[in-house]
């Protein structure tokens, strides 16, 4: 039923790690405000390039900074919302 629905379907390339650091922190504030070393070490250890694993690690990370009561994200934050991905992360 889904195929019938689709017009055309779409595939994403991974991102490059260069990308990721151009493209990311505009995607969210969170991100905006992060350092990029950051994000380079949220790729490489969870996200691998991938939208919509991007997108997962954002919702996680959003509720570790709500529940710490911290401002911007840090590796500590990225580990404990990197222990919520699950294996596909």
């Amino acid at each position: 039923m889904l195929s019938s629905r689709i017009f055309i379907w779409q595939r994403l390339a991974r991102l490059t790690p260069e990308e990721v650091l151009d493209v990311i922190p505009l995607y969210h504030l969170l991100w905006a405000e992060a350092d990029p070393a950051d994000i380079a070490f949220a790729d490489q250890h969870a996200t691998h390039g991938n939208f919509r694993n991007w997108a997962r690690l954002t919702a996680h990370t959003h509720t570790a900074l709500q529940r710490t009561g911290r401002t911007r994200v840090d590796q500590e934050v990225l580990r404990w919302a990197f222990s919520r991905l699950g294996p596909t992360g």
